[in-house]
């Protein structure tokens, strides 16, 4: 006769080792980011979306495993160190992904050292029967990858999609269920990624500004960048943060999978990507503080926040059966930035962006106003 698995009760809270891991995700992303500061054309935005879509999609199965290891013990302990260390080797090789080198094959078969400690984490756990269905097709977007490592890097983009397209349609492939969701871990744990991630983008704006060594740009720049970082923060951390576990913890089992797969899978997706893009654009709007924009450099903080403001009304959405309309008149509004820009240059373009953050955050404080 053979035992059961050791199945354990989710996590409700984020342990230390987990803070640790998303210090690793958030130095992959601002890798990514360099990738669209040194590319901030159409095409390198294409190349931005499809690495940031596969290295969220296993941060998020990542979420999801930690929300089901007994991080107390050394075992699991060592197995998320060893997927961290393979998250560490693709953050190095992807400046150069896009290159004529090792560096291509390098991120690829990190990737998918990822996802293979990813899958062998479930065994024992709750989620092992979900796994087992999920867990081959990780695998299969992971080669695809690595195939994309080995193309010639112009067609590196398009091969990456197809990673994406794989990962983004598995759960309707092979389903969610069999996943236990700890409603308070799994908050906690996106809400810090995020937390971290912005941190990071006000350290990369401060790093420009000094090196621009301009006191208007130090001084004034670096403020308007923190004024538009703490918007993005405020309107999610004010209330969503502490709404969404609330709305995920009165869901049945059986719908909490799905909700927060649409939630802090896809929309948080978007989210992410919309900081990431602002971040970029924030550094080009202190370089180009007293210079109008042109170019797609123009576009990046505009359409940053636009995404980030409608990737959270989605995610509210997907936990509540009410639209927050604010955030998608915002994120239409937030566009007023590329004639700012167009005009006065980035000083401008940073001014509007954080008094229409500053609107939403009113708005949403005011009941009634902003919900229907």
């Amino acid at each position: 006769m053979t035992s059961s698995p050791a199945v354990t009760a989710p996590a409700e809270r984020v342990r230390p080792l987990e803070l640790f891991f998303d210090l690793v995700f958030v130095f992959t992303i601002t890798q990514v980011a360099g990738v669209l500061t040194a590319a901030p054309t159409v095409d390198g935005l294409g190349r931005t979306v499809a690495l940031l879509a596969i290295i969220w999609w296993m941060y998020g199965g990542y979420a999801w495993l930690t929300n089901a290891l007994d991080l107390a013990r050394p075992g699991p302990r060592l197995l998320l160190l060893t997927g961290m260390a393979a998250y560490f080797v693709m953050s190095l090789a992807v400046p150069r992904f896009f290159d004529e080198g090792p560096f291509g094959l390098i991120l690829g078969l990190a990737y998918l050292a990822v996802v293979l400690v990813h899958t062998a984490g479930f065994i024992g756990t709750s989620g092992h029967r979900g796994i087992s269905r999920l867990g081959p097709l990780n695998i299969v977007s992971a080669l695809i990858v690595v195939a994309a490592g080995i193309v010639p890097p112009q067609a590196r983009t398009w091969v990456l999609l197809g990673a994406v397209a794989l990962e983004a349609l598995s759960p309707v492939i092979a389903g969610i269920g069999g996943f236990a969701i700890g409603a308070g871990h799994f908050v906690e744990r996106h809400g810090l990624a995020l937390i971290i991630l912005l941190g990071e983008s006000i350290i990369a704006v401060g790093t420009v500004a000094s090196e621009l060594g301009d006191v208007l740009r130090v001084v004034v720049g670096s403020v308007l960048a923190l004024v538009v970082s703490a918007g993005v923060w405020w309107v999610y951390f004010e209330r969503e943060e502490r709404d969404s576990e609330r709305l995920l913890d009165a869901m049945p089992p059986q719908r909490r999978g799905r909700a927060a797969l649409l939630s802090f899978g896809y929309a948080y997706l978007a989210m992410i990507t919309g900081v990431t893009m602002a971040a970029v654009g924030m550094k080009k709007a202190v370089t180009y503080f007293t210079t109008p924009l042109h170019d797609f450099e123009l576009w990046l903080l505009p359409l940053g926040l636009a995404l980030y403001l409608a990737g959270l009304a989605a995610f509210h959405r997907a936990l509540a059966p009410v639209w927050e309309w604010t955030r998608l008149v915002a994120a239409v509004a937030v566009l007023l930035c590329v004639p700012a820009g167009l005009l006065a240059g980035g000083w401008l373009m940073l001014l509007v962006a954080g008094l229409v953050l500053a609107g939403v955050v009113v708005v949403s404080r005011t009941p009634g106003l902003n919900e229907t």
